[in-house]
Formats: C-alpha cells, structure tokens, sequence
C-alpha cells in the first residue's frame, strides 16, 4: 500500500498533465493560483487539486497563533508536498473557511481592486514594466504579461529547452518553441492577474487563445509552464497589492484627520460669586 506521500506525489503528478490537456481545467486552476499568488506552482497546484475553491490557506500554527481562530473539527487538512529539506514530506495547510474565531479573532484582509485604485495601480505597472495604462487596465495587464513571458524566455530559454522530449513541443524548432511558449505564457499570465482582479477574463479571451497550453503535453513541460506562470502573475500581484494596501492606508488616515477635527473647548473661569453653568 503506498505511502500518504507516494499517493499525495502520484496525485500531482496526474494533475499537472490534466491541467494542460483543458482549457476549461487550466482556467479554472489559473482562478485558483490567482487567489494564492503567493504559494508558488506546485503548492498551487496540489490546492487546486484537493480545495479549488480555497481563498486564503495557511498552515494550523498561523491560524492559531497568529489570527487568534481555531481549526474546526472534522476539516480536513490540504496535503503539500515540501521538498526544501534533505528528504519530502507533506506538510498541511487550511483555508480559511476551516477555521472559526477565538477571542481577539483576526480576519486575513484580502485585498479587492476597485475603479478608484486604477489610477495609482496604472502608475506603479508603468513605473515597474514601462507599459501604459492609459488604454485601460485590461490592456496594461496584457502589456505587463507580454514583457514578463518574453522576459522569462530571454532568462530561462535553456531549461526550456531541455523539457520538450516527449511532449508535442518536440516536434518544433526554437523559433517555434519560444513563439509558443510565449503565447502560452502571456496569455495565462493574463488571465490569472485579471481573474484576481475581478475583470472577468474570459470576456477577454477565447477557447483559441489557449491552444498553444496542449502542447504542454509532459509532466517536465506542463511544470516548465506553470513555474513561469506562478512567479510572472506573483510579482505583478504582489505590486498591485502593495499599491492599493497604500491608496487605502491614506484613504484611512484622510477620513481619521477628517473626523478628529473638534471645535474648540472653551472653558469657562471660576469665580468666587459665580459657578460655571
């Protein structure tokens, strides 16, 4: 019988190379990874695998700890494969909606982009990538995601390289492989940022945008992939985030100035034949 790690290991494994052969799975896991930017592509994908519908997961430590709620009873923990010491091992995590509040409770603040944040957002993408917003943040978005893909080849195209045997990327030349790595590339960084921003993306793209993803056909090539994916959408997020943490950190200040301003106190002086009223 195999081991919890041997079957949770054989679990991402047949994950990884469904999520390529679909375009309905593969946009359904890049929602996922939208909502957990900051776990990178494996973590993402066995949460994808196990809680698709996960917002804000964290190991049962942290919530206790740190966010003061406790693990309900009967929830079942979301099974990660940690490879960062000598040997495997799982290691479990927990959304949100398994937890339940202790005294002092905290709630994770999750961030949600608004029309009003568009201008200072626009800024900082066009600080940080050079592309202009002043088409719009849908079309920035895809500005920003078509410099990270061909970024991302430009630092990586090696290893990239080295993962097409077996997979229908095989079948091509370099010229070919990097045009479709970058297609498949951009368009899923796209759709993951925009997914997290509440733009709707698929009024954005097509079934025929994604076709270049099934050529992602191994388990090497389909990681490859979703490796650039996760740490291209993370580092966008990750400054969107900041920028509207900032705007509305402001907006806080703002209305406390604004609602502790007082009249004046006057105050009335005592005198030996007169009280003050």
């Amino acid at each position: 019988m195999p081991s919890k790690l041997q079957a949770y290991t054989e679990l991402s494994q047949l994950v990884v190379t469904r999520l390529t052969g679909s375009y309905q799975e593969w946009t359904a896991f890049l929602c996922t990874a939208g909502r957990l930017y900051k776990y990178p592509f494996p973590d993402q994908m066995m949460i994808y695998a196990q809680r698709p519908n996960a917002t804000a997961c964290a190991e049962y430590d942290f919530w206790n700890e740190k966010m003061r709620r406790y693990v309900m009873r009967g929830s079942k923990g979301i099974a990660l494969i940690d490879t960062r010491g000598d040997k495997a091992r799982l290691r479990y995590v927990f959304d949100v909606a398994d937890t339940a509040e202790l005294e002092n409770a905290r709630r994770p603040q999750l961030w949600q982009y608004r029309p009003e944040h568009q201008a200072d957002v626009a800024a900082a993408l066009e600080t940080r990538y050079g592309a202009s917003g002043k088409y719009g943040f849908a079309t920035q978005i895809e500005l920003v995601s078509s410099l990270l893909a061909q970024t991302y080849w430009d630092e990586n195209q090696e290893d990239l390289l080295r993962i097409v045997d077996g997979s229908v990327l095989e079948e091509y030349d370099k010229d070919d492989i990097r045009e479709k790595f970058q297609n498949a590339a951009f368009i899923s960084i796209a759709y993951t940022i925009m997914s997290r921003c509440g733009l709707e993306p698929e009024s954005y793209f097509t079934h025929e945008d994604f076709m270049d993803i099934f050529d992602f056909s191994t388990i090497p090539s389909a990681t490859a992939l979703g490796m650039a994916v996760s740490q291209s959408s993370e580092q966008v997020l990750r400054q969107i985030e900041v920028t509207i943490r900032a705007f509305e950190r402001e907006k806080r200040k703002e209305r406390s100035e604004s609602h502790g301003v007082s009249s004046p106190v006057i105050k009335c002086k005592k005198t030996p034949r007169k009280k003050c009223s």
